[in-house]
């Protein structure tokens, strides 16, 4: 009885010890599992982010190129007294009366400035109604541009960034009219004329800077392509 007995207690103990050793090796598995998981989440995330940096620094870098072509087009036109011709064609050779340059403005780095993104809505034929923009979040996104700018972007370099994207602006018959969409002292959207550019000739409001004028950021552009 009494080895019987030792030999069910033994066995029971290799029984428990199997399951002990059972229940860590599932313990460490998991364990093991979760570590992978994690790991694998990381890594996606890491990707996820070094992807939107590199599409950020892209559009960064097409619009500074763009910017410095508007800039240095908009500065030989201004030294040379030629007529600005229409989009994607050559100068004009011919020589008119001089438009009188606005005063110098304090210039910006934009080498050591953050461009903002700014929203732009466009429209043909005519503006949109101020209702449009009555309710944050349900604005007409279906008509909506997006572009990177600084603070002092002109009217003329907008309208040049807007013909590189909507080909309906490319027409040298075209203007484009600007009104600045922000908020009143009550909290109610309303609507003002920034200026209008001609695609074929240089204008009065060319040289208009966003900075001039009542916008910060956060504010909205409204658009209207008239023909």
């Amino acid at each position: 009885m009494g080895s019987d007995d030792s030999e069910s207690e033994e066995q029971e103990e290799r029984k428990e010890r199997r399951g002990e050793k059972r229940d860590r090796e599932e313990r460490h598995e998991k364990e093991d599992r979760d570590r992978d998981r994690d790991r694998d989440r990381d890594r996606d995330r890491d990707r996820d982010r070094d992807r939107e940096k590199g599409q950020a620094a892209g559009a960064l870098r097409n619009f500074t190129g763009a910017m410095a072509a508007s800039v240095a087009s908009a500065a030989r036109t201004e030294r040379t007294g030629e007529r600005a011709a229409p989009y994607g064609e050559a100068p004009a050779k011919g020589r008119g009366k001089q438009a009188i340059l606005p005063p110098p403005r304090k210039t910006l780095d934009r080498s050591r400035t953050c461009p903002f993104l700014l929203r732009i809505f466009r429209k043909i034929g005519e503006h949109h109604g101020i209702q449009a923009f009555t309710e944050r979040g349900k604005e007409p996104v279906h008509d909506e541009l997006q572009v990177y700018a600084w603070p002092d972007v002109t009217l003329r370099e907008l309208a040049d960034l807007i013909k590189d994207v909507a080909p309906e602006a490319r027409d040298p018959k075209v203007r484009l009219a600007f009104n600045l969409i922000y908020p009143d002292k009550t909290g109610k959207n309303v609507s003002t004329n920034l200026g209008t550019v001609t695609c074929a000739r240089r204008g009065p409001d060319d040289d208009k800077a966003l900075s001039s004028s009542k916008f910060q950021t956060g504010d909205l552009l409204d658009l209207a392509i008239l023909k």
